[in-house]
């Protein structure tokens, strides 16, 4: 093919749990043209779940397959590409072979993502197509992708996400996971939904919230649409729920040869269908709403927009930012945190941040973890006064916060665990199987977060707002207050000698008092 008849034009290749995907698309005019698609069966994610890990066997056929789609991009003239990988490798204990093997025989770089990075490009498509679509109605949301292995579920409330949850759950997992049992009962149904109610036990969508919409999608979502008469209109299926309802009863009490007789379907998509199902069920049972929204969303469409429009990139990362400070807020209102508190730390913090780039060279994602630090820090004195820190830290590394991985979240749970009494040290085994980029990225942004504790120690908010000034050996913080100000200097005093340590330069608090 003529290269040149394909310029910006762009490549994703999708390793999923049941299938290799990969889209070609082009921009044309500001819009996003497919060009081409391909899906290759496999089963991966039936590997992973079952044994564990994924077979030499299939890693050949992946990297058969893998060759010929790179065969398919060169033709196009494709010139930028993105291979991703989602759950089945993800789980995989053999994963690092199968990178290494995919590397070596096709010269692909995968990125792995994580499960909340996964969701997360997926909401924020979800929520554009919506928003274009006016579909909400005023009031809460629940969102929920089903994939093959795990489900992800988060609260919007009309301007934000304001709880985010990822289970280890999936269609074909929970059928992996429960066939044993199928086979010893006539009452399968009744086990499979005691199950998931144990297992999506979730209790903040369950706090009195009056959800009014569902947004369900994933790899079944096209199939139960059809089943249940749904036409697809603006990029979207709307499905009463009684069809659903009605359509799980149908099923419950057949097994997948007769599922699959009676729907015309394969035996495989009837097993999948049986247990999508059972979660969407599950999950329409904690709403009130009358609908199910189910656009045709898939991981490809946020990722394909990002490297072809220049733009969006900022409009994703500034999507992540706002709904992960409305998520940290809630948890941290959940815990009963000072918002006046929280709110002066982090407004010092991040004015020390910005006025300190030179110093520190970290980016807009680094701010964003101080600024959750800053939200969640005092969490851990609901659960001990004594043992604060510990709790914070313990609390933080193990949240849900939206758009944030587990890699992110100990991150925060590092930079919250320190006061005044105490600082990293750089030695303790906490951080040996970190790297030293990272460990020193803690340690920077500690230095500055024990700095903004420092001054509102006494969780008074004495000194609301600070001016900054940096000179070559010497960060001036100046404030100006009528209050008694000694607590908050004794703090700051306590924690200028490691930000010292850190950054070289010493950090001096100037207090001008004011006449009331």
């Amino acid at each position: 093919m003529n290269k040149k008849k394909f310029p910006k034009a762009a490549a994703v290749i999708d390793i999923g749990s049941s299938a290799l995907k990969m889209r070609i698309s082009q921009l044309r005019k500001g819009e996003i043209v497919d060009l081409d698609q391909l899906v290759y069966p496999l089963s991966l994610g039936h590997e992973v779940f079952t044994t564990g890990s994924i077979s030499f066997e299939s890693v050949r056929t992946l990297t058969e397959a893998l060759a010929g789609f790179k065969n398919l991009i060169q033709e196009y003239g494709v010139t930028q590409w993105q291979v991703v990988a989602t759950t089945a490798i993800r789980e995989a204990s053999n994963r690092a072979f199968v990178l290494d093997q995919i590397r070596i025989k096709n010269g692909f770089s995968v990125r792995v993502l994580e499960d909340a990075e996964e969701k997360t490009l997926i909401y924020s498509e979800i929520l554009d197509l919506l928003n274009r679509t006016g579909d909400l109605t005023e009031g809460y949301s629940l969102l929920s992708y089903i994939g093959s292995g795990t489900l992800g579920i988060a609260l919007h409330d009309g301007q934000n996400m304001v709880y985010s949850q990822n289970a280890p759950i999936g269609a074909l997992k929970l059928h992996d996971m429960l066939a044993s049992i199928e086979e010893q009962t006539e009452n399968f149904d009744q086990v499979l939904e005691e199950y998931l109610r144990a297992m999506l036990n979730y209790r903040p969508f369950e706090m009195g919230h009056d959800i009014v919409n569902i947004i369900l999608t994933g790899n079944e979502a096209e199939m139960i649409a059809h089943l249940c008469h749904a036409e697809l209109e603006e990029g979207r299926f709307k499905i009463p729920v009684k069809r659903i309802l009605k359509l799980y009863q149908g099923i419950s009490k057949m097994t997948s040869s007769k599922i699959a007789l009676h729907y015309q379907l394969s035996e495989n998509e009837a097993d999948l269908l049986y247990s999508a199902l059972a979660i969407y069920v599950r999950l329409i049972r904690l709403t009130n709403a009358g609908f199910v929204l189910s656009p045709k969303i898939d991981l490809w469409d946020a990722l394909m927009r990002q490297m072809l429009l220049p733009k969006q990139d900022a409009v994703y990362f500034e999507h992540v930012r706002s709904n992960a400070l409305a998520c940290a807020q809630t948890i941290a209102s959940d815990y009963q945190c000072s918002q006046a508190h929280t709110q002066v730390v982090r407004t010092i913090a991040g004015e020390i941040f910005d006025r300190t780039k030179p110093l520190h060279g970290m980016d807009r994602k680094q701010r964003l973890l101080l600024d959750l630090a800053a939200v969640l820090h005092d969490c851990g004195h609901f659960v001990s006064v004594k043992q604060h820190l510990d709790a914070t830290f313990d609390l933080i590394r193990h949240m849900g916060i939206y758009g944030m991985t587990d890699r992110d979240m100990l991150r925060i749970a590092f930079v919250a665990r320190y006061n005044e009494f105490y600082e990293p040290q750089l030695r303790d085994p906490a951080f040996q199987q970190m790297s030293e980029h990272s460990v020193t990225e803690i340690a920077k942004l500690v230095a500055i977060f024990r700095l903004a504790n420092a001054l509102d120690k006494s969780q008074k908010q004495k000194i609301p707002q600070v001016k900054v000034k940096l000179s070559d050996q010497q960060l001036t913080i100046s404030a100006q207050t009528n209050e008694n100000v000694l607590l908050e200097q004794w703090a700051f005093a306590q924690c200028a000698g490691f930000f010292a340590d850190v950054f070289g330069v010493k950090p001096v608090l100037k207090i001008k008092q004011t006449l009331i």
